[in-house]
């Protein structure tokens, strides 16, 4: 639904000029239809052509109210109602989008720099989290390419069916708004081979739920498109969240989605 609308929003100017040619072209028919009628010699040609006079400014009318109908729906009405949140960056197509772990960043006694603990944040109630499954019915298998990590978490989240969240992690214990931070996801692919392209999104959301820090882009530095995911496979996603306040600390929560 919220995709439908969405589209209808960015595409209803093309209803505009289709109104305006329907109308244009109606009141045509209706100016000849009037001329026949007023060159008509006998009762039952006038009589034809005011009928015909009448149905083509009726259908030019039906045009204009059509028009109207489309500019106050999208200008009062669907603005109004209450679709949840429309991700800025590519969404998955059935709109799912998912915030995944938080970050809670507590101030060390040295200005500006921040020390993480994380706890695993509940997903959207756009995305249905199944079961996390048994380790004999869905092994995780280890990537020879995972960075070096201090600060690790499982997450396993489940974005449709081509997609999963599997664990993240922070190079460091202690880290400086005064820097940009690195954060390395995995995924993991799921049984369908995604037909889109999505972007992932990393933000670093302060307390007031402020954005601080953000990185946004396909998976892998761009290498590992989700058209591109085997069923099974582990893709290890790198993200370095440049800070748009140097000087922040407190809490902080990482938002992660597609």
């Amino acid at each position: 639904m919220t995709i439908l609308v969405q589209w209808l929003l960015d595409y209803t100017w093309v209803l505009y000029p289709l109104c305006a040619i329907g109308f244009v072209i109606y009141v045509a028919r209706a100016l000849t239809a009037q001329r026949k009628r007023n060159r008509a010699q006998f009762t039952l040609e006038r009589d034809i052509a005011a009928a015909q006079v009448v149905r083509a400014w009726a259908m030019g009318l039906v045009f204009v109210v059509i028009g109207a109908v489309v500019f106050a729906s999208t200008t009062f009405l669907l603005p109004n109602l209450d679709l949840g949140p429309l991700s800025p960056t590519p969404t998955l197509e059935a709109g799912l989008e998912i915030a995944t772990p938080t970050t809670t960043l507590a101030p060390s006694p040295t200005p500006g720099v921040l020390v993480p603990t994380f706890t695993p944040a509940a997903a959207s109630g756009e995305v249905p989290i199944p079961p996390s499954p048994e380790p004999t019915e869905t092994p995780a298998p280890e990537s020879p390419d995972t960075p070096n990590v201090a600060v690790t978490g499982d997450v396993n989240v489940r974005l449709g069916d081509f997609a999963r969240l599997v664990s993240y992690g922070l190079p460091a214990n202690e880290v400086t708004a005064a820097q940009p931070l690195p954060l390395t996801l995995q995924w993991q692919a799921l049984e369908r081979v995604s037909t889109v392209d999505y972007w992932v999104f990393t933000h670093l959301l302060a307390e007031d739920d402020r954005l601080i820090g953000q990185h946004d882009g396909v998976p892998a530095g761009g290498t590992r498109p989700t058209t591109g995911w085997s069923s099974g496979e582990i893709i290890v996603d790198a993200h370095t969240m440049a800070f748009y306040d140097a000087a922040y600390t407190g809490p902080a929560t990482i938002v992660v989605g597609m």
